[in-house]
């Protein structure tokens, strides 16, 4: 099968990859390398298996009923339905903001700082709402599709140039590492926090999934799912490479990360130049931010799709109409109504990101710590209500999940559930 022909077969799935390997993978990822070794990478294992099931749900239920997931918080009760809303609203500028610091720091990597931090933000933030506006996502989608496979390749070809000069393991005496310290635990929070994603990103797919148009039922489900699949496992493979560069080419050498934005983008950089030689600096520079580049525009995209949705289905609730689910392109809003929620909460949360990073451009770990803090804690409420929407009326029985997979889905929210309750106790009681 020629790879054109692969290309167009890949959708949503891929879309969701884009959305996941930015913060958590090119910046976490290669922290927890660069500062524990290969000490985390259980924990990167051990976030894609628990977190699986929840972002499964997202194009599973919408392929077999139609609805996105949103919908389905709907059908649940109006409490989960404005709890998740509640939820959306308290960190969609936070996450916003972070994703976009970083690739505002790696466009001043790669072009200089002929701007500042704060502008260079605006300037990515006023880019990517104007062509979700025009309407472009499906070009973008296209490019972002080949972007990702180039990012793979790369990542790929680093990985093994840094094996066959540095070996597999640092050559350096490994630092004591206390994973029980304070500073250790706090950073596995955020590592597992958007490792792969949040959970709450399983919405947004729900709707790209939508976007397709293809007709419910049981194979555009398992159309959906096999997308996912593949989308997951290059989230998990690049995981593993990203922190396996880290561990290699910083762990151990007294070379943390800077706190700096501007500094911590030409660190991320210079792993790969290291990797590869000094040829490779400017194509991975490119690269990187284009990675980080599709990341902030599917955030910024995810977050206004969810409040058009909510206002369509309260508009619905309010005329007593059965108002479908839109089936068109997710950045081109078609009805008058959705298309004006769609605008004003797309300006309102650039406006209010790049107000959050005007006071974070000094110290990038902070902002991201926090925002995947925030993720890890409440990833439970969202595992949940995923799990309530796939056992509701809406899927029928053969589709639900039973047997060995639903013990594993519910072992999963346990855990999820003992990590965020721990944490909590922890930052409260320690």
């Amino acid at each position: 099968m020629k790879l054109t022909r692969i290309m167009a077969l890949l959708g949503p799935g891929i879309v969701w990859a884009a959305t996941s390997i930015g913060v958590s993978h090119i910046v976490q990822a290669t922290r927890a390398g660069a500062d524990f070794g290969f000490a985390l990478l259980g924990f990167i294992l051990l976030a894609h298996v628990v977190k699986y099931p929840f972002f499964l749900f997202g194009p599973k239920y919408a392929g077999l009923t139609g609805k996105s997931l949103l919908d389905g918080y709907r059908s649940v009760g109006k409490w989960a339905f404005y709890l998740f809303l509640a939820l959306t609203f308290l960190t969609m500028f936070f996450v916003q903001s972070g994703v976009t610091i970083v690739t505002a720091a790696l466009a001043m990597n790669l072009f200089g700082d002929v701007l500042s931090l704060s502008q260079w933000a605006a300037l990515v933030l006023g880019i990517v709402c104007a062509v979700l506006l025009i309407g472009h996502y499906k070009v973008l989608n296209t490019m972002l599709k080949w972007m990702m496979l180039i990012l793979v390749v790369c990542s790929v070809i680093a990985w093994f140039a840094a094996i066959g000069r540095l070996g597999f393991t640092p050559s350096v005496d490994a630092p004591t590492i206390s994973l029980g310290a304070a500073a250790s635990i706090a950073f596995i929070v955020a590592l597992i926090g958007w490792m792969p994603t949040a959970i709450e990103v399983s919405v947004w797919h729900s709707l790209w999934i939508l976007s397709r148009g293809a007709k419910p039922g049981a194979e555009n489900a398992k159309n959906a799912t096999t997308d996912f699949n593949i989308g997951y496992g290059v989230s998990l493979l690049l995981a593993i490479i990203f922190l396996w560069l880290g561990a290699l080419l910083m762990f151990g050498q007294g070379d943390g990360f800077a706190d700096s934005a501007a500094a911590f983008a030409g660190q991320l950089v210079s792993i790969y130049s290291t990797a590869l030689g000094d040829w490779s600096w400017l194509l991975m520079a490119i690269v990187t931010f284009v990675a980080l580049f599709s990341t902030t525009f599917a955030v910024a995209d995810g977050f206004p799709q969810v409040w058009k949705r909510a206002y369509e289905l309260n508009r619905d609730k309010a005329t007593n109409t059965n108002l479908a689910p839109t089936q068109t392109s997710p950045a081109a809003p078609k009805s008058r109504g959705g298309g004006i929620v769609y605008l004003l909460s797309l300006a309102i949360l650039a406006i209010g990101s790049w107000w959050i990073i005007t006071d974070f451009s000094a110290d990038i770990k902070a902002l991201l710590d926090f925002v995947t803090t925030v993720s890890f804690v409440s990833a439970p409420i969202y595992a949940w209500l995923n799990y309530k929407v796939m056992m509701g009326a809406d899927v029928s029985p053969e589709h639900k999940p039973q047997g060995a997979f639903r013990i594993y889905t519910l072992t999963c929210l346990t855990i999820l559930t003992l990590f965020s309750v721990f944490f909590v106790c922890w930052k409260t009681l320690g």
